[in-house]
C-alpha cells in the first residue's frame, strides 16, 4: 500500500519506480515527495506554497500548458497540478525545533518568568548601582565661576585692536580668527593628565577666545554690554566645538599632529594630547570613574571628534567660511534659547553676515554658484547641533541620578561642557 511520504522517505514502491521524470514539470525526478514522484524543485515549491491560498490568479484562466524542461511561468497552475497529482500536506512537519531535554525546557520557562534584573529595574547599570554614592549624603562641592565672567567682561570692554582694514564684518571676523584662535607660539606642551586644573584652564581659554573674537564684529560691539555677556555665556561651548574641529583639521593637514592626537591653544601654550594614553581624572567632581561614566554616554568622544575633523578636512573651508559657520551655529543656538531681543539681534546678525558671504563668493572668488558649498558647511553645523541635543538629554539623565557632587554658581555657563 502506497502512503504519502516526506522528502527523506525510502525509495518509491515498484509500480512508480519506472517513472524517471517529475510528474509535475517533466524534469529528472528525485523520488516520492508528498505523494508524487517529483524533482527537488517541485517538492520544495509544494512545501513552500502547499498550505497557502494567496497566490496570484492565473493570467490564462488556468489553461497554462504543461512546461518543458522543468520551467513554470505560473505558480497557480503549478500548485494546481501538484494537487491534481495527489500531493498532500498531511506529512508536512512543523515546529521542527532543536531537540531539548526536559530540564532544558524547564530552564527556559524559568528564564522567561524571571523578574527584571537590578540594572533594568533601576534603569542604571549594575556597575553604577554598586558604586553609586548614597543619595542622602547631601554633599556638594561649590565652584564660583564669577571670575570667568569678570574676565570676559574686561575683554569685551577692551574691544579689538585698531585699526583693522577689512571690506566687511565677516572678513574682519576672519582676521580676528587668526589673532585669537591660531596665534604663533613656540611653547609646546604634551598633556598626559586631564583633571580639574586642566579643565578650568580650558574653559577660561575658550570663554575668553569667544569674547575676544566677537569684538571683531562691529554690529556686536554696538549692543549693550549686558547682552554681549549673555551671548558669550550662551555660545562659548558650541563655538568651541566647531573651533576645535577646525583647529585640529588644519593641524593634521599641516602635519603638526598625527591622527591620534588632539591639539588646543590654551593661553600662550600649544597643548598636545594622545587620546589613547591620556589619563582623565574626574575625582574632583564625581565618585564615578571614567569607565563608569561611559555607561551614561552613547558615544565615544574621540570618535565624535574625529568625525567632525574629517568633515572639516573634506570641506577645507577658508577663514571667511569658518567665521560664517561659527556665527551661524552660535547665533542660531542662542536665538533658540532666548526668544525676544536676543533672537531679533541674532537674526539681524545672520542676515548681515549672509550678505557678506554672498559678496565674498561673487566678488572675491568669482563663484556665483556656491549652493553646494553652503550645503556642505551646514552639514557640519547640523552634525554639531545633533551632538548638542544628545548631550543635553544625557545631561538631564545625569542630574536625575545625581552623578556629580559639584554645584556651580552659574550652571548655565557650563551646560554640556
Amino acid at each position: 500500500m502506497n502512503t504519502p511520504s516526506s522528502s527523506n522517505s525510502s525509495q518509491p514502491d515498484l509500480p512508480i519506480a519506472s517513472i524517471s521524470n517529475c510528474q509535475v514539470c517533466g524534469a529528472d525526478s528525485h523520488g516520492n515527495h508528498f505523494g508524487a514522484v517529483t524533482c527537488r524543485a517541485c517538492a520544495a515549491f509544494f512545501r513552500r506554497f502547499g498550505i497557502k491560498n494567496n497566490l496570484k490568479p492565473c493570467k490564462n484562466d488556468n489553461k497554462c500548458k504543461t512546461p518543458s524542461h522543468g520551467w513554470f511561468t505560473c505558480k497557480s497552475c503549478r500548485l494546481k497540478r501538484c494537487k491534481d497529482l495527489g500531493m498532500t500536506i498531511r506529512n508536512f512537519q512543523f515546529d521542527r525545533d532543536p531537540y531539548r531535554t526536559t530540564s532544558e525546557k524547564k530552564t527556559l520557562e524559568l528564564l522567561k518568568n524571571n523578574p527584571p534584573t537590578m540594572d533594568k529595574f533601576f534603569g542604571r547599570y549594575n556597575l553604577i548601582v554598586c558604586h553609586a554614592k548614597e543619595p542622602n549624603d547631601g554633599f556638594k562641592y561649590y565652584v564660583d565661576l564669577q571670575y570667568l565672567l569678570d574676565k570676559a567682561k574686561i575683554v569685551l570692554e577692551k574691544g579689538s585692536e585698531t585699526p583693522i582694514h577689512a571690506p566687511n564684518s565677516l572678513e574682519k571676523l576672519a582676521l580676528g580668527l587668526q589673532q585669537t584662535c591660531w596665534p604663533e607660539t613656540k611653547q609646546k606642551k604634551v598633556v598626559t593628565k586631564f583633571g580639574r586644573d586642566e579643565m578650568f584652564a580650558l574653559w577660561e581659554s575658550e570663554i575668553l577666545k569667544v569674547a575676544k573674537w566677537l569684538t571683531y564684529f562691529d554690529d556686536f560691539q554696538k549692543i549693550p554690554s549686558m547682552i554681549q555677556l549673555e551671548i558669550v555665556k550662551g555660545v562659548w561651548n558650541v563655538w568651541s566645538r566647531l573651533e576645535r574641529a577646525a583647529t585640529n583639521a588644519i593641524a593634521r593637514r599641516d602635519k603638526v599632529c598625527n591622527d591620534e592626537e588632539m591639539i588646543a591653544y590654551v593661553g600662550k601654550e600649544l597643548l598636545f594630547a594622545d587620546m589613547r594614553n591620556i589619563h582623565i581624572d574626574l575625582s574632583w567632581c564625581t565618585n564615578y570613574t571614567p569607565e563608569q561614566m561611559k555607561f551614561f554616554e552613547s558615544h565615544d568622544y574621540k570618535t565624535e571628534s574625529d568625525h567632525l575633523i574629517r568633515l572639516m578636512q573634506d570641506l577645507q573651508p577658508s577663514d571667511v567660511e569658518i567665521s560664517y559657520m561659527l556665527c551661524q551655529l552660535c547665533f542660531h543656538q542662542i536665538g533658540k534659547k532666548h526668544p525676544g531681543i536676543i533672537l531679533q539681534l541674532t537674526e539681524q546678525f545672520q542676515e548681515t553676515l549672509s550678505n557678506h558671504l554672498h559678496d565674498y563668493y561673487v566678488n572675491r572668488l568669482n563663484s556665483p554658484k556656491y549652493a553646494d558649498r553652503i550645503m556642505n558647511m551646514m552639514k557640519v553645523n547640523n552634525t554639531i547641533q545633533q551632538y548638542i541635543y544628545r548631550d543635553k538629554v544625557k545631561s538631564e539623565l545625569k542630574k536625575v541620578f545625581d552623578v556629580y557632587f559639584v554645584k556651580y554658581s552659574h550652571p548655565d555657563l557650563i551646560m554640556n561642557s
